[in-house]
Formats: C-alpha cells, structure tokens, sequence
C-alpha cells in the first residue's frame, strides 16, 4: 500500500483515535526518509497541534543556542504534512484543523489579545482602598492600574523583526536567489535548528541573529553555485508560551509572540490584580531570576531597562502589594500609591502625583498614620510643613496624606465692582484713596457704552414702517434690541452664537432678508446708550478681623472724585470692595436723572426732549413750537408707562373677579333651575359670559391718560411729565365711528349738532342691541354710557352731541329672551309653587283632623 493510498483509508478514523493519528504522520515520515527526530518538523504554525499533542523533545539533537532541547515544535515536514492533509489533519496551508477547529481558530497570535480582553475580569478592590474611603469618604483609584485597561497590546505579527532577534526553531525564513540560479523559497526552520536548502543541503540557523542571517547563508550556498545575488528575510515567527503568576489580573498560560517582552505581555494579560504590586514584577527563567522591573520607572520616565524579550517557558510573578499611601487633596493625581520599600521621602511621594504644585500651600499637611503600638486609639495625626525637612520626613504603610488649598485671600488687593469701566482688583498701597483708584470721571463709562455707541453708526438700510415691522412681529427693548417671546437678544455678538446672521447694521438677516432698524430703536436709542452714575451714593465694604463682621462705609462718589473733598476722598485699606452704583440700581429723585420724553405728530417740532424737573404738558408743548394748524387738541393721546401697569394690573384683578362671579352664579344658578328646559337655557348663557370674558382677557391696556378737554376750547392741563411719556397730536378727523350690535359697522362723516341717535339710525340696530347699555367712546379718551339713568329733564345718551373722531358702541344682549317669554316662565314658576303650598296645607289639615 503507497502512502497516499495509507491517508486515504486512514481519514475516516483519523481524529476518532488520536493513535491512529499519530500512526499516519510516524509511517509518513518512514516513507519519507526521514529519522524519527524529525517526524514533527520546526513549527510553521501555531504552537500545540490540531489533536492536541505535543511532539516532545528531540531525540539526539543538539539544543539551539539560547533555547532550550526541549522547546515544543509541531509542525511537519513536507512529506508528513501532505499525509496530515490527505488524514484531514491541516488544510491546504498547512494550518491544523479538526474536530471544534474552525477558521477563526487559526490565526491564534491575532485573536488571543482580543479574545483575551473580552472576558477580562474587573480590576476590583483592596482593603487599603476601603479603608481610605472609610476615612475620607472618597473612592481613590490605584495609581497606574487604569494603564492596562486600553484596547489590549497590538499582536506583534507584523512589525519588522529587530536586528538583535535570535533565530530558532518554528521561525520561516524567506529567500531569494537571482543571478547564476533564480529561486524563491520559502524554509521552515526544523526542531534540529536547521533549513535544507535544495542542492545545498542543510544548514544550522538556529542562534544567528536577524542582522547575521544574509552572510550565513551567502556563504553556504556560495559553496555550490557561483555569481548569484542573495536575500532573505523573516517569515512568520514562531509563538512561545509563558507563564503569568501571583496577583495578576489574568493568571495562567499565554501564547505569544516570540517577539514579546517582559512588558508587552503585561500588557496582553492585564497586569497586576488590585492586590498586586507594580514595583517588583519579576521575570524568572529556569528558576532563577531574570529581571525585576519597576512600572513607576516605567510610566514617569519610559525607563525599560528592565524590560527583557521573552523565551518559551518563562514565568512572570506578580507579587502582592508592598506599602501603600493614599495621596489625596489639592493635587491633580489623588490616588493611592505603592512604595518601593517600606518607606519612602514625602518628596519621593509627592512625585509620584506630578510634584509639589503651586496651588498646595507649603504650610500644613495631614499625615493619619497607624500606630499599631497603641490598642485602643491605633490611629494618630501628623501635621508637617513642606519645606526641606519636611519634604525629607517619611511616608509608610498605611499613612493618609492631605494637602490643602491655598488661601484665596488677596495680601495687597482693593476690588473696584460696579457701574465702572473695568470691574477688577487693583494693587493696593499704602495711603492709597478713593480718587487714586477712579482717578478720572472715564473710569466709571463701561465698555458696553462705546459697543452700543459703534452699532448706531454703522451702515443701515431703509427702515421699516411700524406697520411692516408690526406684521414681521418684531418689537425692541429699549436697549434697541430685536425682543422675540419676551426675551431680549442682546448684543449682536450674542445673537449671532443663537444662530442667526446679521448685517453690519446690527440686524438679524434672515433667508437673505435684512431685518432693517426701526424708528422705535431710535427712539430709544437716544437714552439708553450710557448708564448713569449715582453721583450721591457709593459704598466701601471692609471686613473687620477682629469683630470678623462686614463694614458699609458710604460716601459722596461726586465730591470723592469730582472734588476731591477729604472728608468722602476716604482712604483705603487692603481688601477693601469699593461698589458704585448707578441710578438704576438704587432708584434716584427725578431731578437727579436724565427724562425724556417723546412727542409726535402735528406739533411744530417733533421729537425727543429732554424734561426739566416739575416741567408740566403745556410747557413743553410751548418749548416745541406749539401746535400745527392741523392739530386736533381735543384728541391728544396721551401716554405714560407707569400708568400702563397700573391699567394692566387692575384689568387681570377685574377679569379675575368677573371670573369667579360666573362659577359662582353658575353654580347657583344650576342649583336653583326647575326644569331641564331652563337648565339648558342658563347653560347657553353661561357659555356667552365665559366667550365673553376670554374675548376681555386678550385687551392689553395702553396707557393711555384721558385728559379731559374742552372741545370748544382744548387747553393741555398741567400735568407734571415723566420720563418715558409720549404726546402724540393727531390731525383734525372728519369722521364718526359706529360699531357693536349694529348692521353698518363703520365710519360717518361728522356733522356738526348731530347726536348719538342720528348717528345710531344711520348704522341699524340689530335685534340683540342693548340700547341701555351704550357706550359713547370720545376722542381725549373718555368714556360715557347709558347705564347712568338721566334725570326726567335729559333723554340721556342718545341725545348726546358728538365730537369729530367719536366712537359708539352698541353692546348686545346677554339674556335675549323676549318680555312674554320672561313672564310665562315666571308665571309657570309662581303657579308651581302655589300648586305645591295648597297640598301641602290640605295635607295638614287632615292630619289635624
């Protein structure tokens, strides 16, 4: 039977009986010409074969330089491999397949790591650790431990191979030869440390370096063949297994890189427990000590002196934790530290955290150290200055170490706060006064002035009228700003952060349109561009340390730094908060702040005035030029801002208190309806009332004041103004307005002498007007009704004389049930009720009876 014909009729039960396996590759390398030593050739893959089993040691070959006899190789031969391929032992490549071996089983270096850091388990926790938050009650992290907790060490499979890197068994080398013979090949390294080459024969690889690999082979083959050119280079590396032990995080056997060193495996297994140490991790090989490395050196200063490249077999321990201090307070890395000894120089701690910083007072440390000495109160304080000698004290295992803050206090600081142009701390000294700290009347102009200042001289388009700007539902505050919903956008320098556009001009643009300034802006504009100073009052705050209790100090900022009068030119100490004021922050006489007024339409000059104090309505009208020909004093609107809140504010109290007669009379009329049929007519006008009132709390009350004219001889009354008054005269109207209940709603040419009934028979009443209750609306703003009965001599409203831009309401019925309807109802009532008291008096004379 030929060798091929023997894989065959073995692959059915190759991998049932691991015997017959072996048996397969044993007469495969038989046939092969091979020695039993090399049945198992140098590793071409992975270490560990498909089925499990290891090769064992070489029999009769020499151990490679630096490696041990016994280093585990399982890859085969050419020949054994092809029997394996034809049992079904590796695939095509030659890598090991079998039962529960699948494709991503094959490339082990690339997926260990990864698999590796899937199941990682939790770094956990130590008694120190609980202790410490126990006593400080702050979880404070394990000093370096968060550096193994990345993404893993990349698998070093595809990094170049360093100069210095030792050849050995399971280690492909690629070779070209050109020139005399052109060959590419591709050679295993056997378990014997040797490569054949065809035609050459073999040669010992195993102990040369990378760097040595070309001159070794140029000189084998230059035995045989003359004028060639040579290249070789490293394949795939072999893989090595080590060993990790004592407080590691993962604990166990690793299959890595022959690459790999003393650090990289840390890393790949993820170093120390939280009860392992990082400052003596050692590297035994053979039962002797190989290396011990500090990860502090490591991670302060990149030291990897200590680092050593791994060989198969290694062993690396972790022990436990040696002596730990918990560093925390007013420094950047608070954590708990491992000493390398069982002391260690506070200087030598505070390092390990980034060194004494600037903002830790030098003054006082905590040191809690354990006394284990003392029985009942093991535990003690140390206080300890950070200079030399304290520095140079020691820190052991157990200590708490606390650094505080420095002192926010200024030593030489007088603070300026306010309405001034630069809020700040200023260095104090000795003598130093209020006027040497504003030292001219500049220094109380903020900066945002000159801002407000700059946006009105810059480039604007065409304005918008009132009633366009009105419709795009833009309004501004008196700041000039665009006010949306009630809120107030600010700087054009904060509105462009809110996501919009704006022009040089200071206005919003939105889809490429330009919000365009208003007159009302203007308008504004004139008074808000500076805050005003409260000459009068300004306050020095001082803090007494003995009393330890706030001083107010005020005096005279105008004669302080106008005048430079000694007795408010007061003088200061250090720490001192010096607060000015304007007159917006703390309410001024009117005489001592800036009013203006404005006053529009058929006057001969209008615009905005400055008011003087105690100037009255006729006066300024007199200062303006008087009225224009065209003037219809009668009808002047006249409004104040204070005025219009107090307006305001009385409408929500009567819409609150209309609100709650209707719940109460709704209630009580449900309460008292005797029919169903009058149930549901109390509820329909229930209903109107409730529309009604809605419709009453959409009015906003406007301010306006009813001046109260003559009109046949309109003279302003001398009213004191106020600031933010506005005057607006209008021209002479030539009409007459009816509207409410009426079947003409509309505007009718004034006649003189004609009266509220003339003008009522030219609109039409409806069925549902209430003629008691009409309202008469005059153009200076007053209001008279009907509701008022007229004594027998008058015929009340109806035959008042109207004045040009009168109105007339016509309100409609609320209960719009007919006069017989009213009495039937009533009617039906009292009947029901005389119905009910006669059975009730004809039953009580029977029981009498």
């Amino acid at each position: 039977m030929t060798l091929h014909e023997l894989a065959i009729s073995s692959h059915k039960n190759a991998f049932n009986s691991p015997k017959t396996a072996i048996c397969v590759l044993i007469v495969a390398s038989l046939f092969s010409g091979l020695s039993s030593a090399q049945v198992l050739a140098p590793p071409g893959g992975t270490s560990g074969s498909a089925t499990g089993f290891s090769s064992g040691p070489s029999v009769g070959a020499p151990a490679a330089a630096g490696y041990p006899s016994s280093a585990p190789s399982t890859t085969l031969s050419p020949a054994a491999m092809a029997a394996a391929r034809s049992a079904g032992l590796t695939d095509a490549a030659g890598n090991p397949v079998g039962p529960g071996t699948d494709k991503a089983d094959l490339n082990t270096d690339k997926t260990n790591s990864e698999s590796f850091r899937a199941k990682l388990p939790p770094l956990g926790t130590n008694q120190f650790a609980k202790f410490v938050q126990d006593t400080t009650g702050r979880t404070l992290p394990l000093y370096g431990y968060n550096l193994f907790d990345g993404n893993g060490f990349p698998a070093l499979t595809n990094v170049p191979v360093p100069a210095n890197y030792v050849l050995g068994p399971g280690d492909d080398i690629s070779i070209k030869i050109w020139g005399a013979i052109d060959v590419n090949l591709n050679l295993p390294i056997d378990r014997n440390g040797q490569v054949t080459i065809p035609k050459v024969g073999p040669l010992t690889v195993a102990g040369t370096r990378a760097d040595q690999l070309e001159a070794l082979l140029k000189t084998h083959v230059g035995r045989v063949y003359n004028n060639f050119e040579l290249s070789a280079t490293l394949g795939r590396l072999r893989s090595i297994q080590v060993f990790v032990v004592g407080q590691a995080r993962q604990p166990g056997v690793h299959t890595v890189s022959s690459l790999s060193t003393l650090i990289s495996v840390l890393f790949e297994s993820g170093g120390p427990s939280a009860t392992g140490s990082m400052r003596q991790i050692q590297l035994t090989r053979a039962g002797k000590t190989v290396s011990t490395i500090d990860l502090y050196k490591f991670i302060h200063s990149g030291d990897t002196s200590a680092d050593a490249r791994l060989l198969p077999g290694d062993v690396i321990v972790i022990p436990p934790a040696g002596a730990r201090v918990a560093l925390l307070g007013a420094l950047d890395s608070a954590a708990i530290y491992e000493l390398s000894g069982k002391e260690e120089t506070l200087a030598k701690l505070l390092s390990y955290g980034g060194g004494q910083q600037i903002l830790t007072t030098p003054h006082k440390v905590l040191v809690e150290r354990i006394n284990q000495a003392q029985d009942k109160a093991p535990r003690v304080i140390e206080e300890r200055v950070l200079n030399a000698d304290g520095l140079n004290s020691t820190v052991r295992d157990g200590d708490v170490v606390t650094l505080f803050k420095i002192s926010p206090e200024f030593a030489n600081a007088v603070t300026l706060r306010g309405n001034v142009a630069k809020p700040l701390r200023y260095a104090y000294r000795p003598g130093m006064k209020v006027s040497d700290l504003i030292p001219e009347v500049s220094a109380l102009i903020q900066d945002d002035y000159y801002s407000r200042k700059n946006i009105l001289v810059q480039y604007q388009s065409p304005r918008l009228s009132l009633t366009e700007r009105t419709a795009e539902g833009f309004s501004y505050g008196r700041d000039g700003n665009i006010m949306q919903n009630g809120s107030n956008r600010q700087s054009p320098a904060d509105r462009t952060s809110e996501g919009g556009n704006y022009g040089r001009d200071g206005n919003m643009e939105q889809n490429g349109s330009n919000k365009q300034v208003s007159a009302e802006q203007i308008v504004t504009d004139v008074k808000n561009q500076l805050n005003e100073i409260n000459w009068d009052y300004a306050a020095i705050e001082r803090l007494d340390a003995k009393e330890l209790r706030t001083t107010l100090i005020p005096f005279n900022l105008g004669k302080a730094v106008k005048d430079r009068d000694p007795v408010n030119d007061l003088t200061l100490q250090a720490g001192d908060v010096v607060t000015i004021f304007s007159v917006n922050d703390l309410p001024v006489p009117a005489e001592k702040r800036s009013q203006f007024v404005r006053v529009g339409g058929e006057v001969k000059v209008p615009g905005i005035y400055q008011i003087q104090p105690g100037e009255t309505l006729p006066g300024l009208i007199q200062r303006v030029g008087g009225f224009s020909q065209n003037a219809f004093v009668y009808g002047t609107v006249f409004t104040r801002e204070s005025t219009r809140v107090q307006q305001q504010e009385n409408i929500n109290k009567s819409m609150r208190r209309m609100e709650s007669d209707i719940n109460a009379q709704t209630a009580s009329a449900l309460q008292n309806a005797s029919s169903a049929d009058k149930a549901t007519t109390l509820q329909v006008q229930i209903e109107n009332q409730k529309n009604l009132l809605r419709r009453l709390q959409s009015l906003k009350a406007n301010g306006r004041i009813a001046l109260e004219l003559d009109p046949d001889n309109p003279v302003p009354p001398a009213i004191a103004l106020e600031d933010g008054d506005q005057i607006i005269v209008p021209h002479r109207p030539s009409f007459v307005g009816v509207f409410g209940e009426v079947f003409a709603e509309s505007s009718f040419i004034y006649k003189p002498g004609y009266t509220v009934s003339h003008y009522i028979d030219k609109a039409g009443l409806t069925r549902d007007a209430d003629t008691d209750n009409l309202l008469l609306i005059r153009a200076d703003g007053s209001v008279e009704g009907s509701s008022r009965r007229s004594l027998f001599w008058s015929s009340g409203v109806m035959d008042k004389k109207l004045n040009p831009g009168d109105s007339i309401f016509v309100p409609g019925l609320i209960d719009r049930r007919t006069a017989y309807t009213q009495f039937m109802e009533g009617a039906k009532d009292w009947t029901t009720l005389l119905y009910q008291f006669g059975l009730g008096a004809a039953a009580l004379k029977t029981i009498r009876n």
